[in-house]
């Protein structure tokens, strides 16, 4: 009787019922892991979106894309690495095309997606000044790696930050190398009427003024292929430097080689967006050999804590464009701020990554100096170096 009562639990049934009770026991000690149950809601969650704002086609596209590539790395190394508190991140890509107009499209298209939570770019000061008002309303963070205009940071748009240095910080800079060191008497300024080349432009000369020594300027745009007119009032002038406030490198070159066309022989100068060895020095044909380019920071090919970066970047995509490095850290510095934003992967908000990104302190990347920022959100911490053309390269100067 006992034996037909219990004839069911043969040796079969009672391998399934112990697989089963094993099965509840480790989910029940499962659960009570710490942590556990955040782990799981955050597999769960749908991914984390950041936005990447930049030229990725026209003029400027080179410089874009090599930034495209570097937002990518960072976030292929965070995913590695666990995401955000175990919610994998996403790039929204989105084009201005170094345009201010399209800028403004860019930012509602990113600030309508409420899974966007914070943007690295834009690029330029002309697109970023156009756009931040849009993201302003929404409250959404950006964090530019090379827009240098300081109204942008002074108008009180707590979305904006920036890490690299302001035009009235490397223009005084340039000013006095040019007056200190290079001892020119005689400077001649052209800019591209660009928020960024006007502005470095105005700042170069009001301190130029200001140590005595009174420049002539001219201009043109970001369209021109001609440079002859200008170039003729140049040679009329006789300048000792022709100082290059442009956003363009490809564009330099070509003025530079016109300029050897008509028999000018005098030094060149300009700011951290020509430090391009293909556009600039390549584009050139060797005839930017001796030319001065300030930087906001030093090369990145001399910080010890970049090498691996610069090897994998370079791996994979081949060389890197001046703004590669501080996009790579901007991102990073942005999925930081995730990171911090809240213990719960679930609860992130634009505004707490707003919150957190402002008090971003002492962040240790690639670009050889903690990074931090102040109440306005510009970068504490970095400088302006002057690198001069020495063959196929860019030497330390000053």
């Amino acid at each position: 009787m006992k034996a037909r009562q219990f004839g069911c639990f043969n040796s079969g049934n009672l391998r399934r019922v112990l697989i089963v009770c094993v099965a509840f026991a480790v989910c029940a000690a499962f659960t009570l892991l710490p942590g556990a149950s955040l782990v799981h809601s955050a597999a769960s969650l749908p991914p984390i979106k950041i936005g990447a704002a930049g030229p990725y086609s026209g003029d400027l596209s080179k410089i874009g894309l090599d930034g495209l590539n570097a937002i990518k790395m960072a976030v292929e190394e965070a995913n590695a690495a666990g995401g955000v508190r175990g919610r994998k991140i996403e790039i929204v890509e989105a084009d201005d095309a170094g345009d201010s107009s399209k800028a403004i499209l860019v930012a509602e298209k990113l600030a309508m997606d409420r899974a966007v939570l914070g943007v690295v770019g834009p690029m330029n000061s002309s697109t970023v000044e156009a756009a931040l008002p849009t993201y302003q309303r929404a409250g959404l963070a950006i964090i530019s790696q090379s827009a240098t205009k300081p109204s942008l940071t002074e108008a009180g748009y707590k979305v904006m930050h920036r890490i690299c240095p302001r035009d009235d910080a490397q223009g005084p800079a340039s000013a006095k190398f040019i007056v200190e060191v290079l001892k020119a008497k005689n400077v001649y300024i052209i800019d591209d009427k660009t928020a960024y080349g006007q502005g470095l432009s105005d700042e170069v000369e009001s301190a130029l003024r200001a140590a005595g020594v009174k420049p002539v300027r001219s201009q043109i745009t970001l369209e021109d292929r001609d440079f002859s007119p200008i170039l003729t009032r140049v040679r009329a002038a006789k300048p000792d430097l022709l100082y290059l406030g442009l956003a363009n490198p490809a564009q330099a070159a070509s003025i530079i080689k016109q300029a050897a066309g008509l028999g000018i022989s005098v030094k060149f100068m300009g700011g951290d967006g020509l430090k391009e060895k293909d556009q600039l020095i390549a584009g050139s044909a060797g005839l930017a050999e001796g030319m001065y380019v300030t930087t906001i920071g030093r090369d990145i090919t001399e910080v010890p804590e970049a090498a691996e970066f610069i090897r994998k970047f370079e791996g994979k995509f081949g060389a890197m464009s001046v703004f590669s490095g501080q996009t790579y850290e901007a991102a990073n510095i942005l999925i930081d701020a995730m990171r911090r934003a809240s213990t719960d992967p679930s609860k992130l908000t634009r505004a707490l990554v707003l919150e957190a990104l402002g008090k971003t302190t002492g962040y240790k990347g690639i670009l050889g100096f903690p990074i931090s920022f102040d109440s306005k959100g510009d970068v504490i911490g970095a400088g302006i170096y002057v690198y001069q053309v020495k063959g196929d390269d860019f030497v330390l100067v000053r």
